[in-house]
């Protein structure tokens, strides 16, 4: 609990644990998308998760949010506890959300970067 509660509080934790995606290897990356997901359920943690989105995009230069992300996806298919971390993820950081617009948008932009396609 008091774990938590410092990376909640500390400004640059989440940032920095998102950016531990860049890891080669899948478990670390399954790790912190569980860690992530967590964040996110917290009061204030979607915003956190977003915020920490954002900074991954522009510190690895991405077009679009979360398109690193959906790339460790389609290329990581041999590693099903990734997979699984990954939708468990990306449902949470969609269905978390009250405001029903919000949600389309997220959803759209995971649309927007392949998803449905990829899981047809």
């Amino acid at each position: 609990k008091s774990g938590f509660s410092l990376v909640m509080n500390h400004p640059a934790c989440v940032n920095e644990i998102t950016l531990s995606l860049n890891n080669k290897n899948a478990r670390t990356k399954a790790l912190v998308l569980e860690l992530l997901a967590a964040v996110c359920l917290v009061r204030g943690g979607h915003d956190i998760i977003l915020a920490a989105f954002d900074n991954f995009k522009e510190v690895c230069g991405e077009k679009n949010r979360f398109e690193k992300l959906m790339e460790y996806f389609r290329n990581e298919d041999s590693n099903i506890d990734f997979m699984v971390a990954c939708m468990q993820f990306i449902n949470i950081v969609v269905h978390s959300v009250e405001n029903m617009n919000f949600r389309v948008f997220l959803q759209y932009e995971f649309t927007h970067l392949g998803l449905d396609h990829y899981l047809e």
